[in-house]
């Protein structure tokens, strides 16, 4: 299991911001909970003002991995964006020595598919049960950085979702298709860029570490598996820019969710 955070909106968000958050989801944990949200790793991506995605992550080590994140990032209080994707590991037993490991660690940004219109990332929270199917049935030819370690259920999903993107160039479609494929509990947040516009992708189905969704009338978006890191760090942004929850499942909700978002233009260009 793990914890997700996805922001896209045209107001940029301080990515020091991002990473505060993340790191009161990676501890964040209930009281009959056996573990904390994340501890295993952590990784953020973001579109900076030259529209390239600055992707970085680390593995678990003996410290806070959001830690060791902002300590190889380096960023100032204005480095700023509208599109944001984070994520804080905790992995599943199966995956348990791959926790060292930054290439098992989200987001995902797949680039195998030369001719793809659109750049794509993914963070995932749950276990894909046909993950290993799936894998096998990919048409093109995938390099998955994971499989350096060992195969991760979660960058099946990333590539799954580049495929689809290339064979159907409909980022709504596509979301229905990467729905009606996965198997198990799970909660899905993808991210979809391309030349004319920006998109925001949550998935949920079964039971998961929860997952919450904010969005006002501008069309803007905020995702997170937890709802308090948000309102913690985020109170004051929410309340200037009129979001509201739409969609609140808890950790012991089962909720099956599809909810997708669009911008006319990137974030950063507004």
């Amino acid at each position: 299991m793990r914890g997700i955070f996805a922001y896209m909106g045209y107001q940029p968000l301080p990515i020091i911001q991002a990473l505060n958050l993340l790191q009161l989801l990676e501890n964040e944990q209930e009281a009959d909970e056996k573990n904390p949200v994340g501890g295993h790793g952590a990784g953020i991506a973001y579109l900076d003002k030259r529209d390239k995605i600055i992707l970085t992550k680390v593995g678990g080590t003996t410290s806070s991995p959001v830690d060791d994140l902002k300590q190889q990032m380096r960023v100032t209080r204005e480095t700023r964006s509208g599109l944001i994707l984070g994520h804080v590991r905790r992995a599943s037993p199966e995956f348990d020595k791959t926790i060292p490991y930054a290439e098992c660690t989200q987001p995902y940004e797949p680039a195998c598919i030369r001719a793809a219109r659109f750049t794509t990332l993914s963070a995932h929270n749950g276990f894909l049960q046909n993950y290993r199917p799936l894998r096998d049935r990919l048409a093109q030819r995938h390099h998955l950085e994971s499989e350096k370690r060992m195969l991760i259920d979660s960058e099946v999903i990333a590539h799954l979702h580049e495929e689809l993107l290339a064979q159907f160039e409909d980022p709504t479609k596509t979301g229905s298709r990467l729905y009606e494929q996965i198997e198990g509990n799970n909660a899905i947040v993808t991210i979809i860029i391309n030349k004319q516009e920006t998109h925001l992708h949550g998935i949920h189905r079964g039971r998961t570490r929860g997952l919450t969704i904010w969005t006002n009338l501008k069309g803007e978006a905020l995702l997170c598996s937890r709802e308090d890191p948000v309102q913690h760090v985020l109170y004051k942004f929410l309340l200037e820019n009129n979001y509201k929850i739409i969609v609140a499942v808890r950790r012991t909700d089962t909720a099956h969710i599809r909810a997708h978002f669009s911008l006319d233009s990137k974030p950063n260009e507004v």
